[in-house]
């Protein structure tokens, strides 16, 4: 279903379009003195941005079994944080998945973790 919702990938010019096109691309803002905290900008696909979402809790459950480096930066970020801000990890998590995905399919490559975690 994610296939649906990106239709073909190789149309992105950078992994950063593809992000952009999913809305997980970040918003800034700055007045005067002021300056916003960084959000994402929401502007993109919704749906995509659901099923990613449930693909990192998939990825995230399912490491024991089958190993790889979008869970291990996960889980390492959740552990320097703790608790808090487990929704901007997951973000950060999808944004690291969808510049491997991208990477894959420009590159006709299947993913390998040992050339991933190093």
């Amino acid at each position: 279903s994610l296939l649906g919702e990106l239709g073909d990938i190789r149309r992105f010019r950078n992994s950063n379009a593809l992000n952009a096109f999913i809305g997980i691309d970040l918003r800034h803002y700055e007045s005067g003195e002021y300056v916003a905290t960084d959000h994402i900008s929401k502007r993109g696909n919704t749906v995509a941005r659901k099923i990613l979402f449930k693909a990192i809790q998939n990825i995230a459950s399912a490491a024991h079994y089958h190993p790889n480096h979008i869970n291990d930066y996960y889980q390492r970020r959740k552990k320097e944080n703790g608790q808090h801000g487990t929704k901007k990890i997951a973000i950060a998590a999808i944004h690291r998945l969808l510049r491997t995905i991208y990477h894959l399919v420009i590159n006709n490559q299947f993913y390998d973790y040992t050339l991933a975690k190093g």
